[in-house]
Parts: C-alpha cells; sequence; structure tokens
C-alpha cells in the first residue's frame, strides 16, 4: 500500500515532504491558512495528511505563535443542522488520508492579534498521539488554492469565537 500512496501522488502531481516519524506525508501545497477580513480574529487551516505506516496515528494538538488558541474542529449533523464542534484528536488512518478541509476536519485558530494577509507564511506545529510533531510553514491565501468557485472559498469563520475558551492541548516530547 505505501508503495500506491506514492505513486498516487506522483500521478497527481505531489511531491510528497515526509514529517512526523517518517510515517506521515502532506502533499506539496496542501497545507494553506484563510486569510482574515477586517476586523476577524478568527481563521482556520487546512491540509491533508497522510499515513503512510501501519498503525492509525491521530492529530491531538496544533500550536503557531500567531494565537495561543488553536483547536482541532470538525462539523456535525444535530437535528438536521450542520454544527461546528471541538474534536479531541483527527485519526489519520494506517495507510490512508485525512483531509483537513472546509466544511469538514480542520484547525481553528481563534484570538489573532494582526490580520492574516494572502501571501504570508505561518510556521505552525501539529503534535501527534505516538509523540511526535511536524514543523511547517503554511501559506496564508483568501480562499482555497486552486478552486475560486467552490463553494467552501466563502466560509465565513468569525463566528467562532463564541466557543468556550479552552486552549488546545499542546504536548511536546522532543
Amino acid at each position: 500500500m505505501r508503495i500506491f500512496l506514492l505513486f498516487f501522488l506522483a500521478s497527481i502531481g505531489f511531491t510528497p515532504s515526509t514529517f512526523a516519524a517518517d510515517q506521515l506525508m502532506v502533499p506539496e501545497k496542501s497545507a494553506w491558512i484563510r486569510a482574515t477580513p477586517p476586523g476577524s480574529t478568527t481563521s482556520a487551516m487546512y491540509l491533508t495528511l497522510m499515513n503512510h505506516g501501519d498503525k492509525d496515528i491521530k492529530l491531538v494538538a496544533a500550536s503557531s505563535k500567531i494565537s495561543d488558541r488553536l483547536e482541532l474542529h470538525t462539523h456535525r449533523s444535530e437535528d438536521g443542522v450542520m454544527k461546528m464542534r471541538q474534536v479531541n484528536s483527527i485519526t489519520v488512518p494506517a495507510e490512508g488520508i485525512a483531509e483537513l478541509i472546509p466544511h469538514g476536519n480542520h484547525v481553528m485558530i481563534f484570538d489573532i492579534a494582526q490580520p492574516l494577509k494572502a501571501g504570508e507564511t505561518i510556521s505552525v506545529e501539529l503534535t501527534f498521539d505516538n509523540d511526535s510533531t511536524l514543523q511547517m510553514d503554511v501559506p496564508v491565501h483568501k480562499q482555497q488554492p486552486d478552486s475560486a468557485n467552490s463553494d467552501s472559498a466563502t466560509i465565513d469563520h468569525s463566528s467562532h469565537g463564541e466557543h468556550k475558551d479552552k486552549k488546545a492541548k499542546k504536548t511536546h516530547n522532543h
């Protein structure tokens, strides 16, 4: 299966970068952070995580110098209404993919002091349940790259400030 994933990446034009104990890969250009509109202090980060190992790995936290409050989130249907909720982890299945996308799993960024502008790059650290971490520089875009006409490019995350004031769990075992 590992070879299949590498061929799959090559066939769709991605050059994989390897992170987190040689098991996780983030396809080049899959990670991005949404630029903030004027007055907004909330954004979201999206990316694709590929696990070419034989055990599930869980993303358990994210951190960045731009905010002390990054949380893992998902969308769930409650009484027929889609609602965003914080989750403790996001599983990257063995020999599989976890996509953090608009209207799905993603990393919320709260209490941003300075506006995030398209073209900037933000340093982010992801922490996994196997005590590995992934440091990456993530570009800021106004909308999802390569999908200017996508409905997901118009999500407004400014109402997320209503969530509980709970900081993401940060675990760093270097």
